[in-house]
């Protein structure tokens, strides 16, 4: 049975300074988390049941114990939970989850962690993965996670298009992580890591995303600093953090350097204005250089 992967993402600690304007990452308008949650009806051939139980910050370890730290770290302010027993068999249920992350911004990350181009999407809202038993999607400030028996797909996306009917869209990846190239990214392979990527607490508020370059896939990650100076400290941080894999200048750019690394290969890190830019799976071609360009120009 094919089912949705709820991945863990590197990140701990507060949502960072960012790449676009506070005022355009804040919550969108749209109906609270309690309404949203009072206005789902129960799917047909379930249960209507009581109220939702709702959670907030202080309590969300209820809910989703071990993954709280994990939710507050992209913002998370609350979180609901409906289920619906089936009429014919009390044992099974259709659940939602629905947490406010308290910004499109936040809302999208915690999407993204887990659905970087692979597996199958369906055209709910801006995108929606899914599976036989799952459909997950962030829609405005909102992250949905819908559940559900393994033939209860029709059902959970039936359920997730009501509900992207009642909140307004948010701004697209495009608009949240404006820094990320558009030529060559892998279609919904972007990402957002709101700190501590690569394990490193300096890299925070990361945009990410997978470039094709020729029959190359690389990874790129471009954290947001305060200024030159910030990512000029944060590039000499790295070079310490890995000076056990023998990083190495990268020629004619003094503020870069590469290693190579047990899993993630080649490894290549550059300095580029505020922003420091990592690529994973680097090599040396005239398209990688004009994907760092187009940051530099952005």
């Amino acid at each position: 049975m094919k089912r949705l992967l709820w991945l863990t993402a590197m990140a701990a600690g507060a949502v960072g300074c960012g790449f676009l304007s506070p005022a355009k990452r804040t919550a969108s308008s749209g109906p609270s988390l309690s309404e949203l949650a009072r206005s789902l009806s129960a799917p047909p051939g379930y249960v209507q049941t009581k109220g939702p139980a709702l959670y907030r910050r202080d309590s969300l370890y209820l809910a989703i114990d071990g993954m709280d730290g994990e939710y507050m770290s992209y913002g998370c302010v609350g979180l609901a939970l409906v289920e619906w027993p089936k009429r014919a068999d009390a044992q099974e249920k259709i659940q939602a989850e629905i947490s406010d992350m308290g910004s499109p911004l936040g809302a999208f990350g915690i999407y993204s962690r887990a659905h970087t181009g692979k597996g199958e999407f369906a055209d709910v809202g801006e995108e929606a993965a899914v599976a036989e038993d799952a459909v997950e999607f962030a829609r405005g400030r909102f992250y949905v996670r819908l559940m559900g028996p393994p033939d209860a797909r029709a059902e959970l996306e039936k359920l997730a298009r009501a509900m992207v009917a009642e909140v307004p869209p948010g701004p697209k990846p495009d608009q949240l992580l404006p820094v990320l190239p558009s030529v060559g990214r892998v279609p919904r392979s972007e990402r957002w890591i709101p700190s501590a990527a690569f394990g490193m607490d300096f890299m925070r508020d990361v945009a990410a995303a997978r470039y094709q370059v020729g029959d190359t896939t690389v990874d790129l990650q471009v954290a947001a600093l305060p200024d030159a100076a910030a990512a000029r400290a944060a590039l000499d941080k790295f070079r310490d953090a890995v000076k056990g894999r023998s990083p190495q200048p990268i020629e004619g750019n003094p503020s870069a350097f590469a290693y190579t690394d047990e899993w993630l290969g080649r490894v290549a890190v550059f300095q580029i204005g505020r922003r420091v830019a990592v690529i994973v799976g680097y090599q040396k071609k005239a398209a990688i250089e004009g994907l760092l360009g187009k940051i530099a120009a952005s």
